[in-house]
């Protein structure tokens, strides 16, 4: 084991709890504009425009934090091997840089994709309760 090693893997283990706690400010930060966005709306005076913000902007929300969830679960899944052979001969820094670069490029793309998916759902769901 090259020297050092352990302190840079300890700081890559530092740097992933922090990403952790990163990810529990952005749901809490998508929370907060969802619910901005519906008080703005709702504060307008039109009760059918805030009736139905309410099913898009949640479904929205849902949809977002799922498909953020479940594309970053499978792309950890699916590229950790990868990841991990990157870390070898960076002793640890590869494996940051390419967890944060995989794993965040594709929770953004599940959250886009599933926030779209979701704010039709509850605009579906908003039609049908008509």
């Amino acid at each position: 084991m090259p020297p050092g090693y352990a302190t840079h893997l300890a700081g890559v283990t530092k740097a992933a709890k922090y990403l952790k706690y990163g990810g529990y400010v952005g749901i809490a930060i998508g929370g907060g504009a969802s619910y901005m966005k519906v008080q703005d709306v709702c504060t307008a005076g039109d009760a059918e425009a805030c009736r139905k913000v309410k099913y898009t902007e949640g479904g929205n929300f849902i949809g977002t934090v799922g498909g953020g969830v479940f594309s970053s679960l499978a792309l950890v899944g699916s590229t950790g091997a990868i990841c991990a052979a990157l870390g070898v001969p960076t002793m640890g820094m590869g494996t940051l840089a390419c967890g944060i670069v995989v794993v965040g490029v594709g929770a953004f793309a599940g959250g886009t994709i599933g926030g779209g998916g979701g704010e039709f759902a509850g605009e579906y769901i908003y039609e049908k309760t008509q």
